[in-house]
């Protein structure tokens, strides 16, 4: 029911309570002119003189909740407008005590049992599917409003500060002793050997081009083939020894060559120096903002088209986890314990932390709203309900008046 309704009702009400004022207001004055000639309307006066004057007390109670009754201003009216501030301070402080008690919610989930209701209702298709569409919605609907200059900002920051925190010389020198460890230096050292095996002949025009520049111009052509053959058959016997003799010095060489570079990187102050001078460099590069930023685009413009389709990988994703979950829970009893300890626990963190302040909230509204539209508010809420005192009142006020005239006659 809106305001206009709730307002139409209490017109009718009002009308209703004050035409029984005003009907026995003309009983009392009609009974008052024959009682006179017929005794027993006294008894008819007797309830009439009782309901006016109850009617009367009641409609000054109801009138002074929200109004000085007549416009005076009769001292403790008007309670409402007057006593907004305190009335606001009560209210919020009511429904944090009542209605956000961490204690009482956490009593009460505990008899909901959560964890079955949510296993019953996850392992419903329809119901799994709800659950999936409103999940991507609110997805989706907070990925296109968040500010994309912010989110950049913050990853590019995050990665940052994550990166700055990480000595580089160090780092890389626990990678090399890994790989030495598992003798994966020699790996990739044959593995460079192969590749320059194969680049060689591959790249043979491009040799010879390269070493006749280097050689001098009044060498005659036959000479400068015999020494570009000379050199790449030293270069292919010497890849193909290193290649297929595991024993080859070279290996040795290398591995003493990575120790040293292992035992710089992890405890030369200089190489760390240098290490996180070049860190920082790279830090203060743009490079890192285009990173994060692009990285952000692709995954927001992903998720957004994944959102807003109907049958999308990611609503299937998310309903096929939802019904997972619910065969979980409804499968193994310690789960579902687990969930209702869980959802017992964010239910007290989040009263305890947020309740008083959900009060002070409450209280802050109220306080905000002007004075008279607070009564307006209140009345239309209540006024309908508070006619029927008036109502009363005149009929157990008429009914009292009535029982005391009586004993009075005997008395």
């Amino acid at each position: 029911m809106d305001d206009t309704q709730r307002a139409v009702e209490l017109r009718k009400m009002q009308r209703l309570a004050t035409g029984l004022l005003i009907a026995v207001t003309l009983l009392f004055a009609l009974t008052s002119l024959l009682v006179g000639r017929w005794p027993w309307l006294g008894f008819i006066r007797a309830f009439a003189e009782a309901s006016m004057i109850g009617a009367l007390a009641d409609w000054f109670a109801v009138t002074a909740l929200f109004r000085h009754p007549m416009g005076i201003p009769i001292p403790h009216t008007a309670i409402i407008p007057e006593r907004k501030e305190r009335i606001a301070e009560s209210f919020g402080r009511f429904v944090e005590s009542n209605f956000l008690d961490p204690e009482k919610i956490a009593e009460r989930l505990q008899r909901q049992d959560l964890a079955v209701r949510l296993a019953r209702t996850m392992r419903q298709p329809s119901r799994a599917n709800q659950v999936a569409d409103l999940v991507a919605e609110i997805l989706g609907g907070l990925l296109k409003v968040a500010n994309d200059e912010d989110v950049e900002q913050l990853l590019a920051q995050g990665l940052s500060d994550r990166l700055g925190a990480v000595p580089v010389a160090p780092l890389l020198g626990r990678v090399l002793q890994t790989a030495a460890a598992d003798q994966r230096h020699r790996e990739i050292l044959l593995q460079v050997m192969e590749a320059g095996t194969v680049w060689i002949e591959a790249n043979q025009m491009a040799i010879r081009k390269r070493i006749a520049s280097e050689l001098p111009r009044w060498l005659p052509p036959i000479v400068d083939q015999k020494i570009y053959e000379k050199l790449l058959d030293s270069a292919r016997r010497m890849l193909g020894e290193i290649s297929m003799n595991p024993n080859h010095p070279l290996y040795d060489d290398f591995t003493v060559m990575v120790d040293n570079w292992i035992e710089n990187l992890q405890h030369d102050p200089q190489v760390r120096e240098r290490g996180e001078a070049l860190k920082a460099e790279f830090l203060a590069q743009p490079l890192l903002r285009e990173v994060a930023s692009s990285a952000w685009q692709d995954f927001k413009a992903g998720l957004v088209v994944q959102s807003s389709e109907v049958d999308s990988p990611l609503r299937q994703s998310i309903a096929s986890g939802l019904a997972h979950l619910g065969d979980v829970l409804e499968r193994q009893p310690e789960w579902r314990a687990k969930v209702d300890t869980w959802l017992e626990g964010m239910v007290r963190f989040v009263i305890g932390r947020y309740g008083r302040v959900a009060g002070e909230f409450i209280t802050q509204t109220v306080n905000s709203w002007d004075t008279m539209e607070t009564s307006r508010k209140i009345e239309l809420q209540f006024g309908r309900d508070l006619q029927f005192i008036r109502i009363n009142g005149t009929v157990v006020g008429g009914l009292a008046g009535l029982v005391i005239y009586t004993i009075s006659l005997f008395l």
